[in-house]
């Protein structure tokens, strides 16, 4: 993990990370990841709408991260991407994305760092998550195991060329 990073990641209440190598730039990573939306998630994020107001949390409009050209990301503090808000950024080392509600906040950083070998690269995708409340491990651990596959999907999709 890239030093300048630790930091979102200290005392988090849970905290996660998936990675994999390939041969890709962090933009393409990320755009790949974000741009990543299969019907099934979708259908997924649909249910998590009335888990949301059943507990009185926010509902983001479905991110409009399909089609996410490379480009397009910024990693200048304070822009959106998607329904997350960037709080730091290093261009071709990381990112940080930040949501946040009454009930939680979320850190999804996406690194990418040289390491398997000379041509290819470490992507890495990582959840902290901090509670707020008590509907915080609530909702957390309700959704946790639709969190895991997610997360291994987004790196799949991170990690193939378009």
């Amino acid at each position: 993990m890239h030093h300048e990073v630790e930091h979102f990641t200290r005392a988090a209440n849970h905290l996660d990370a998936v990675s994999g190598c390939a041969s890709l730039s962090l933009r393409d990573g990320i755009s790949n990841a974000l741009s990543w939306q299969p019907a099934w998630l979708k259908l997924l994020f649909l249910a998590r709408g009335g888990l949301a107001r059943l507990m009185h949390l926010e509902h983001p409009p479905p991110s409009q991260g399909r089609g996410l050209r490379p480009e397009k990301i910024s990693f200048r503090p304070g822009d959106r991407l998607g329904f997350f808000t960037v709080s730091a950024g290093k261009e071709d080392a990381y990112i940080v994305l930040t949501a946040e509600d009454t009930h939680l906040i979320a850190h999804l950083i996406l690194e990418v760092e040289p390491a398997c070998n000379a041509s290819r690269s470490t992507f890495r995708l990582t959840t902290a998550v901090y509670y707020r409340r008590w509907t915080g491990p609530l909702y957390f651990n309700i959704i946790r195991p639709f969190h895991h596959v997610i997360m291994h999907r987004m790196v799949s999709a991170a990690l193939t060329s378009h």
